[in-house]
């Protein structure tokens, strides 16, 4: 927790200050301003000058949330107490106990700015993991008697917790007169000692509260934990944060997410309601009706995700079902969209914004003859057999043939996409003991990425990586070349690290860190080492290093590999940013334009006054 006293002179950029003043004038908006463009110190400007009452709730993905605004509210000290409910004052994450009692806090605390991820909004009912006698187990002449009691006090009361089973044997044994019974290590020891023997096991158990349907004793997110009343004769969440900031707003637009669906039962509630983005709609216009209802609960695209396809979309259907593979805009969809919400988001075109030279260079990866062709194979037959080399029991080398199996069309594109990249994941989805197990299938992409790092100068370099199998290999093989490999752990002290040029190279996962972490005084070279689908985590890992800030070119690689799905992704983020450049110059506010528009109005009505003021005088 921190409490900044007295902000620095804040001069915005005459985008930002477009942006401000939209924000100000309208308590519900989005605000659509390019990636490292300054949403985050504009959205603090807007607060200064509005002050609003109570507390403030950010929700922003995990690295902005821990990082990003307590970094800005710093150095421009801004007078705002802050409290994080993801890390603790030391940028350690909060254990769920601490987590909760922080929860518990805001009833209490003086007017805040909590800081949240997401994905702590609301969570899944949890089920419970409890002790369990194993039927028809018997205890064996080796299990001390202690252990044996406890297991008959178990056998007694059905199923416990560790905790409430070691609580109660210590009751049970003292109320037999001797003191406080045996050490909490004691029992927890014997319990242990059952565990061993299959005497009990841990089985999992829906909530004896609820059934699973979902209450404060299983359900840990914040709007799970807040309190609840009868208004009305209606169950309503005591929501506390009159002003709600929603950083990277893409993150609810799926309609039927819990995190949507939290968020719109307590709106009703909020006073003031920021949209921050700068990938408003990356997988289409279908992206906006759930951002676009946080704002005015459905009466500009309508009341429901129905309501909103069936006025501007067509169903293209899964061949031979009725089930809609996707829905596509009708012919004047987008223009119609556009102007139903231009009265609540806005995008200020960054005209002023002065930002270095970006160059984006696509570099050739060829792979050999005989792996393109299993390649192709394996595209055509969904079939592909790659030799498994282990050592036997008895310690020699052995080999064998595997086949990897693609059952659908969406898992074969997520094997092409581990197959370009150079590893390919082997495990059998009936065998827990080999997840995550993956083979090696080539090198050739991590050779480049090699070259490419020590080609640099010396500079620092970020890689963007896909699969795990990714980053584990090129720890490997780059920590093995001599050269200081790290992967991003999301803290705060790395991304001090990295912008003090302390780390040569940064591996990044996009859906992780990929978006608001200011990392452009560490370096101006990133590599891709396998393109995304997503287009928001395309641009946002990108504008890591190309934003506001930056003093030096961006450079861009990204590795193709020839022949394969990798060549085909340029123009598919491509085609995805057309659709999402049109949407945002869309809603852009022209500001000289429409004060033209406005001074003609005062003319036209001037005018008509004239004109009645004569007709009545005559």
């Amino acid at each position: 927790m921190s409490t900044s006293s007295a902000a620095s002179a804040i001069a915005l950029m005459p985008h930002q200050q477009q942006m401000h003043d939209f924000l100000v004038n309208h308590p519900f908006a989005g605000a659509w301003l390019d990636i490292g463009a300054g949403k985050c110190l504009t959205t603090l400007a807007v607060l200064q000058t509005v002050r609003p009452m109570g507390h403030i709730l950010v929700v922003a993905p995990v690295a902005i949330a821990r990082s990003t605004w307590i970094d800005e509210i710093e150095k421009w000290g801004f007078p705002i107490r802050t409290k994080s409910l993801i890390v603790d004052e030391n940028d350690r994450k909060l254990s769920k106990t601490k987590r909760l009692e922080r929860f518990r806090e805001i009833a209490t605390d003086p007017p805040t700015m909590y800081f949240i991820n997401q994905e702590l909004l609301t969570q899944p009912s949890q089920e419970a993991k409890l002790l369990t006698p194993v039927p028809g187990a018997v205890p064996a002449p080796t299990i001390s008697p202690e252990a044996t009691a406890v297991l008959g006090l178990l056998q007694a009361q059905g199923p416990l917790g560790r905790d409430g089973l070691v609580d109660k044997y210590r009751a049970l044994v003292a109320g037999y007169g001797k003191n406080a019974g045996p050490a909490k290590a004691k029992v927890r020891a014997w319990i242990q000692e059952l565990v061993k023997s299959a005497l009990v096991a841990w089985e999992a158990y829906a909530c004896r509260s609820c059934a699973g349907k979902g209450c404060v004793q299983c359900r840990f997110g914040l709007i799970d934990q807040l309190p609840v009343q009868k208004i009305n004769g209606q169950d309503t969440i005591i929501w506390p944060f009159q002003t709600v900031i929603i950083d990277e707003s893409q993150g609810f637009k799926s309609h039927d997410s819990r995190r949507f669906l939290a968020l719109a039962s307590v709106r009703p509630a909020v006073t003031r309601l920021i949209e921050l983005t700068g990938t408003p709609s990356p997988n289409g216009l279908q992206d906006l009706w759930s951002q676009v209802y946080l704002l005015d609960q459905g009466q500009t695209l309508g009341q429901n995700i129905t309501a909103y396809r069936n006025r501007w979309f067509t169903p293209k259907m899964v061949p031979g079902t009725t089930t809609p593979a996707k829905w596509i805009p009708t012919a004047n969809a987008e223009a119609e969209i556009h102007q139903a919400i231009s009265h609540l988001v806005m995008s200020a075109q960054n005209t002023s914004l002065q930002l270095p030279a970006l160059s984006i260079r696509d570099v050739n990866v060829t792979l050999p003859p005989d792996l393109l062709r299993a390649y192709k194979d394996f595209k055509r037959d969904l079939v592909l057999d790659i030799v498994q080399t282990y050592i036997g029991d008895d310690g020699t080398l052995t080999q064998s043939v595997e086949s990897i199996i693609a059952e659908n069309q969406a898992v074969l594109t997520s094997k092409l996409m581990q197959f370009a990249s150079g590893t390919l994941y082997t495990a059998d989805a009936d065998d827990p003991a080999t997840k995550g197990r993956y083979q090696v299938i080539h090198d050739k992409k991590i050779e480049v990425a090699e070259y490419l790092v020590r080609n640099n100068g010396g500079e620092p370099v970020l890689i963007a990586y896909h699969f795990r199998s990714d980053k584990e290999q090129l720890l490997r093989r780059l920590g093995k070349a001599d050269i200081d490999v790290q992967a991003f752990d999301g803290s705060r002290d790395m991304v001090r690290r990295w912008n003090d040029k302390q780390i040569p190279v940064m591996l990044l996962h996009p859906a992780a860190a990929g978006h608001g972490l200011n990392l452009q005084h560490g370096g101006s070279t990133m590599i891709w080492y396998t393109l995304p689908f997503s287009l928001e985590h395309y641009l946002q890992t990108n504008g890591r290093l190309f934003r506001t800030g930056q003093t030096k070119p961006v450079t861009i690689y990204r590795l193709i590999a020839k022949g394969t799905q990798d060549e085909r992704m340029p123009s598919v983020l491509a085609g995805k940013q057309q659709v999402q450049d049109d949407l945002i110059k869309a809603v852009s506010g022209d500001f000289n334009a429409e004060r033209a528009l406005l001074a003609a109005l005062e003319e036209e009505i001037r005018e008509d006054l004239n004109d009645l003021w004569a007709s009545e005088r005559v």
